[in-house]
């Protein structure tokens, strides 16, 4: 009898314990977190806004700058042979005739108008034209007639040396436009065609309170 009490005393020790091990609760062996609701919506940067940058000039002065072509380009021409004519050990002549006889308005003058002669501008042109193989055309018209007959300015009674093109446009000024005939080989002039920009302004009506 002595024998059944230690082994009814370690069986109801051994059924306590499975007992407690069976009523104990489970181990969280993961980490958990709390999640809040508005950490859970996905946040997405705004877009910077962009930037352009523009450059543009401002014409502050009365003249604004013009840009273009510069004429003649050399590099548009084409290359003329040129013949020329060995006259010497070191000394090459053209062949070619130069540009002041093949158009005589490029010929160059250098003219020197007596003070004894008439000092009008028709008389200093025709001084000019002497042996250039052009005349000067008739004044058929009022305004070609008041040219002719004005006073010589002491600033022409010397020109060149230039070309005669250019003195013909220098003793008539700005104002005048010079016209050739190369077939009667004559020289006219005639005005310069000045045109008036009209420009029209809209104002606004005033509203009357």
């Amino acid at each position: 009898m002595m024998h059944a009490f230690p082994r009814f005393l370690s069986c109801g020790v051994a059924m306590v314990l499975l007992a407690g091990c069976a009523h104990q609760p489970p181990v969280n062996t993961g980490t958990t977190s709390k999640v809040d609701a508005a950490s859970a919506l996905q946040i997405s940067p705004l877009d910077e806004p962009e930037v352009i940058t523009t450059e543009h000039q401002v014409v502050t002065g009365p003249n604004p700058p013009h840009r273009g072509i510069v004429e003649p380009d050399v590099y548009d021409q084409e290359l003329i042979p040129v013949e020329v004519l060995r006259t010497g050990r070191y000394q090459l002549v053209t062949m070619q005739a130069p540009m002041g006889q093949r158009h005589l308005l490029e010929q160059i003058v250098n003219v020197h108008i007596p003070p004894s002669i008439s000092t009008t501008v028709g008389d200093g042109i025709r001084y000019t034209l002497k042996n250039t193989g052009y005349t000067l055309c008739p004044a058929t018209r009022d305004h070609q007639k008041w040219l002719y007959s004005r006073q010589l300015p002491a600033a022409h009674y010397h020109l060149g040396p230039m070309t005669l093109r250019e003195a013909l446009q220098v003793l008539a000024g700005d104002a005048w436009e010079l016209e050739e005939d190369p077939v009667r080989r004559q020289v006219c002039y005639e005005q310069r065609d000045l045109r008036t920009v009209e420009t029209t302004t809209v104002v606004p009506e005033r509203s009357h309170e």
